[in-house]
């Protein structure tokens, strides 16, 4: 082999990398439920087995975890939320032809989820899930005859685990409880329920679940929310607040290093000397400056800001660049929708604000609206409620609301 084939194999062998699905680095969250896509984990219980969802079986809590570390993150779930299911929901009740089938249709829609919980609030609870966990479940019950539903519902799918498939693949059960995880039988209440797979081709049983996860999942049995990708964004938004937090209670004042001179002391009088100075610097209402009485000039202790040059507009830049993360995770078409202020400028115009409406109503809303509402339909096609064509009631959002809407800011002011 001559030498420019020598050269070029070895830079060739040195410079080559092959990508694998296990040299590309990802989060932790998506490394908790890899095994769902090849040989999947299975849990126990007294009722069966079931596929366990993360290596803990907590993905779901995590996600809860995550709701709560995050203002951003939190704020952007809710109101995505609430833009799917609107005010109020409307329906018809033409297709009847009585008024006692009238009447039962406007009890079904006022307490089909409980007392007190009409079919708006399943919505609601439903969409909400969706968002937040990339999934919906719908628990229904009939009466006998299936010719009723008594009770329309939507549950938590924390407690929701898909029961071990059958031969051909299928999922036929579920498994439902309040928690699963480590310690899951020693919950009070927390019972496991085997609940038949919604199939409306299967008009055996009383109770059924209907199961929706987000079609970008990419998951085989459970439902995946979009903005996982996001995880170590959202987890540095909590980080930043207890920056924040720190910093006030110490008056936001620099940390400084103090060094003691000519004491020689124990390392319990070390101690208590670092505790003392460490609770006076401590707290909102903390002292700025501390005193020290010593026998010679040259015993005093020597104090050194611990200042780090702009650190202050480093961390306004990277939370900034943070938020940014966060709603692209979310699909966010413009901040000032949700909240979220951006660096340079006071606020979206009428015409901006709207465009953004529009264009996230179009991308996201809407479709995430249809999967919500074909769900319901589903369940109501049992029993021939399907034909409410049931929809979601919502406040027109245009540039002439919007102008309406800051007269009467400006007169109220006034």
């Amino acid at each position: 082999m001559g030498l420019l084939s020598n050269i070029s194999e070895f830079f060739a062998s040195n410079t080559y990398v092959q990508a694998t699905e296990h040299s590309i680095a990802t989060n932790e969250l998506e490394n908790s439920i890899e095994d769902l896509n090849g040989r999947y984990k299975l849990g126990h219980t007294t009722l069966g087995d079931y596929i366990k969802f993360g290596v803990n079986d907590d993905f779901p809590v995590i996600l809860e975890k995550m709701l709560r570390q995050s203002p951003v993150h939190s704020g952007i779930l809710t109101k995505k939320a609430k833009m799917v299911v609107g005010n109020d929901i409307s329906y018809e009740d033409t297709f009847l032809t009585t008024n006692k089938a009238k009447a039962e249709l406007k009890a079904f829609t006022n307490h089909c989820g409980g007392n007190n919980k009409g079919l708006y609030e399943v919505l609601t609870h439903a969409a909400f899930q969706y968002e937040h966990k990339g999934a919906l479940a719908l628990y229904v019950r009939w009466n006998k005859e299936r010719t009723k539903i008594i009770e329309l519902k939507s549950i938590d799918p924390k407690g929701v685990r898909v029961s071990e498939p059958n031969d051909k693949g299928e999922v036929t059960h579920y498994i439902v409880r309040r928690s699963f995880g480590y310690g899951a039988n020693s919950v009070q209440h927390n019972e496991p329920r085997k609940i038949k797979a919604f199939n409306k081709f299967d008009k055996s049983g009383t109770e059924a679940l209907l199961y929706v996860a987000n079609p970008y999942s990419g998951n085989p049995y459970y439902g995946v929310p979009n903005y996982i990708s996001a995880f170590h964004y959202i987890s540095s938004d909590f980080s930043f607040g207890k920056h924040i937090k720190n910093s006030a209670e110490n008056g936001f004042s620099p940390k400084v290093l103090a060094t003691f001179i000519g004491r020689n002391m124990s390392s319990e009088q070390k101690r208590e000397e670092y505790n003392k100075f460490k609770e006076s610097f401590t707290g909102a209402e903390a002292d700025n400056f501390i005193v020290s009485w010593v026998k010679k000039e040259d015993d005093a202790p020597k104090f050194q800001p611990l200042d780090v040059a702009n650190l202050d507009k480093t961390v306004d830049v990277l939370s900034r660049l943070n938020d940014a993360k966060i709603l692209t995770a979310h699909n966010v078409t413009s901040p000032t929708l949700f909240g979220v202020m951006v660096s340079g400028k006071l606020g979206g115009t009428g015409n901006e604000l709207v465009t953004a409406y529009q264009i996230f109503r179009a991308t996201e809303t809407l479709p995430n609206r249809e999967i919500l509402i074909d769900s319901v339909n589903r369940i109501l096609g049992t029993v021939g409620y399907d034909a409410m064509n049931l929809g979601i009631v919502e406040e027109p959002i245009n540039l002439e609301s919007i102008k309406g809407a800051n007269t009467e800011d400006v007169n109220t002011q006034g």
